[in-house]
């Protein structure tokens, strides 16, 4: 599940970025490691 493997990055878990852009940015980053890992 890929909201699982998210939600390990401590930015998205919390919603820690204070804008929609800057945690859009967030999650495409975070899901980008996430494919090169696999």
């Amino acid at each position: 599940n890929l909201w699982a493997r998210l939600k390990e990055w401590r930015a998205v878990a919390t919603r820690y970025e204070k804008t929609a852009t800057s945690f859009l940015a967030v999650i495409h980053i975070a899901a980008a490691a996430d494919w090169i890992k696999c």
